[in-house]
């Protein structure tokens, strides 16, 4: 190794400490992003939200994992391909649950359940070996890009970006702005906390017209029916329906300690001596960075904001950038072999 570049920061101004980010750092044997599902209703595993309790466990289980690669009396965390890999680490938080006393809970409300994505970089003798579920990514070399993007997110940014337009067009502040396509878009337009705004019927109405419409131009192919879901809905209510489940065109996968369908597994192996750089990189940086190195990555993200603040335009994202927070936690890690 040549050169190492670390950056993450979590979203919430002056509260670095609810990142839900992870990143795994163990030079010659391997490298990860985790990103934590942001948390739906306020869950805690061991004093920590789940989206972080699920990120911080899949880091613990991946350092472990990398420390006992061709130590013989460790058989069963030998690299035996991506879904053994990702069996091991949906264990992993499995077995977090039942050592917090949560685990039949978490088996019977989906909503319980902590969550993240994971992109592994693991070097494995003579090969890079890269696995990953969610939407987490990795670049190669500097052109060779994985990242899987899900469809099920462009419902709901939709839908915030409808809700948005529709306040905004009517003289509302900002503030207000943001207030409501929050609540439409975590809540859905059937969950809104009767007597406020966005519980009205007439706007209820005109907002799931505008964004199924919407939804139904920019992903002609989804049923309609899995798109009211999540616009009724909301990502609270309606999102974990689709996740890891195949029959739904929005499926999706995610680590949650329960099983992942291999539909959902994405694998990549290279020989390592073609290996020059390796960049991996949470959701949180919308655009990549022109080249290698943390510096690149923050410009790229500067000039993000500066062209689409409120992620309604160009970025569009089921959060924005406020007074209070940033729209995602971001983390970068750079490892340049030659």
């Amino acid at each position: 190794m040549r050169q190492l570049e670390a950056f993450t920061l979590g979203k919430k101004f002056g509260q670095p400490e609810t990142n839900e980010d992870s990143l795994v750092i163990m030079p010659n044997l391997g490298y990860a992003v985790i990103d934590g599902v942001t948390d739906r209703n306020g869950t805690r595993f061991g004093g920590m939200l789940s989206g972080q309790f699920a990120s911080r466990t899949v880091k613990r289980a991946i350092e472990i994992f990398l420390l006992a690669q061709g130590q013989p009396d460790q058989p069963d965390l030998q690299f035996q391909g991506g879904e053994h890999f990702v069996d091991y680490l949906g264990e992993a938080i499995h077995a977090g649950y039942a050592q917090h006393g949560a685990l039949e809970a978490v088996e019977a409300d989906w909503k319980l359940r902590g969550g993240c994505t994971v992109m592994a970089a693991l070097l494995l003798g003579d090969r890079l070996e890269v696995v990953a579920v969610g939407d987490s990514g990795i670049r190669i070399n500097g052109h060779d890009t994985l990242q899987v993007l899900k469809p099920l997110d462009d419902v709901t940014a939709i839908l915030r970006r409808e809700t948005w337009r529709y306040f905004e067009q009517r003289g509302a502040s900002l503030e207000e702005c943001d207030k409501h396509a929050a609540a439409m878009t975590w809540q859905g337009t059937r969950n809104q906390q009767a007597g406020t705004v966005t519980a009205a019927p007439e706007i209820v109405e005109a907002i799931e017209q505008s964004a199924l419409s919407a939804c139904r131009q920019h992903l002609p192919s989804v049923p309609e029916a899995e798109i009211l879901v999540l616009i009724q809905h909301g990502i609270s209510h309606g999102q974990g329906q689709f996740s890891n489940v195949t029959e739904p065109v929005l499926g999706y996968g995610g680590l949650d300690g329960f099983a992942v369908p291999k539909r959902f597994i994405e694998t990549r192996s290279y020989p390592l001596a073609e290996i020059e750089t390796i960049e991996l990189f949470s959701d949180g940086y919308f655009k990549m960075g022109a080249e290698f190195g943390v510096a690149s990555w923050e410009t790229a993200f500067e000039e993000v904001e500066a062209e689409d603040l409120h992620k309604i335009g160009p970025y569009m994202s089921t959060k924005g950038t406020t007074a209070l927070q940033l729209t995602d936690d971001r983390s970068y890690l750079g490892v340049r072999l030659k």
